[in-house]
């Protein structure tokens, strides 16, 4: 009995001192944001979590400083780049069903493009070491209602790449949107589609779309501001380097799945945070569809994202299942970076 005493009161005092280390990072996180907000630096959705567990979830500011609607921890937000993440994630589960192979080449699947495209790999476009021309930089290209279908034209009438493939590393959206033709080609359904059924469905993102319809209406959107809170929202139709809207807690579901091999086993997902070789011997810092920070202290994966009044962040500590989701909508309004390493210090102590 005596035994059984001490053991409970053990235990006891082990879940006191973990709810109270967790209410102090919650309120050190909370003065951390509340001092931005009041400094009208953060206007969005913020999510942080431990092991699994919520630490910090909140929503401040506004989705429409015209109608003055507020916004809420289910509002949804354009993601920009963070969308490259489950492009990335596409084409591994294609990889995994056999349907293709990351040495395949863009000759193999697009043959009426360029013949100086012809030998970029799959594993190139992936990982930003294709030397495509990146279509944002054509100022004449990128106007609302921007499709695809044109960005793979504009791509036709280049003339050359930027340098050798493999060779070196240049982020590429265009990589991106070849992606998202490819698994349109091999699945046989729209990028959308293939989307919902094989990852939002399954992880039950039931906000999580591919808004590549100017007619889709999305429920409680945040709006796109500038930092002046003028109007700046997105309005292009792209998929595959961006597209997609989410909410931070169908971006939990998302970190949290891929802990637990539900859609991809974990020796593969683990390529995916392998920095890039190049041709040279050295390394980058992107694997597929995630920026790597890796030393001997820490083994991350993030990306950031931003277009016009959006930015948002992803920041995932594998090690210690930290994970670290910001969403906002009021353009550069936030230094995302200072907020990010705050609440990473935060985490990080005992």
């Amino acid at each position: 009995m005596r035994k059984k005493i001490m053991s409970f009161c053990f235990l006891a005092t082990i879940l006191w001192y973990v709810s109270c280390t967790n209410r102090s990072k919650h309120e050190q996180i909370d003065r951390t944001i509340k001092n931005f907000y009041d400094k009208g630096a953060f206007n969005g959705a913020i999510l942080v979590a431990e092991r699994g567990r919520i630490v910090y979830d909140t929503a401040m500011g506004s989705a429409d400083f015209i109608k003055k609607r507020h916004l809420d921890t289910s509002a949804v937000f354009y993601l920009a780049s963070l969308s490259k993440q489950f492009t990335a994630m596409g084409i591994m589960l294609l990889e995994q069903e056999g349907k293709l192979a990351y040495q395949d080449t863009l000759g193999k699947y697009f043959p009426e493009l360029p013949a100086f495209t012809h030998q970029i790999s799959i594993r190139n476009l992936l990982n930003h070491t294709s030397g495509l021309p990146d279509y944002f930089e054509s100022a004449n290209l990128v106007k609302p209602g921007l499709s695809n279908v044109q960005v793979f034209s504009w791509l036709g009438k280049q003339r050359k790449l930027n340098f050798s493939p493999g060779s070196k590393y240049l982020y590429s959206n265009t990589g991106y949107v070849l992606l998202a033709m490819i698994i349109e080609k091999l699945s046989h359904k729209s990028f959308s589609q293939f989307m919902k059924q094989m990852i939002f469905e399954p992880l039950e993102m039931q906000h999580t779309l591919v808004f590549d319809q100017q007619k889709i209406v999305i429920r409680n959107r945040a709006l796109g501001f500038d930092a002046n809170k003028k109007i700046d929202d997105y309005a292009i139709l792209t998929s595959g380097d961006g597209g997609i809207f989410s909410t931070t807690h169908d971006l939990f579901k998302w970190d949290q799945a891929l802990y637990s091999g539900v859609l991809i086993n974990q020796s593969k997902l683990s390529e995916a945070y392998q920095k890039a070789k190049l041709k040279n011997g050295n390394y980058s810092d992107y694997g597929f569809g995630w920026n790597i920070k890796e030393n001997q202290a820490d083994h991350a994966v993030y990306h950031t994202g931003e277009l016009n009044g959006y930015q948002t962040f992803i920041y995932r500590d594998i090690n210690r299942h930290h994970t670290i989701i910001i969403l906002t909508n009021q353009g550069r309004a936030l230094q995302m970076w200072p907020v990010a390493d705050r609440i990473l210090k935060i985490l990080r102590e005992r």
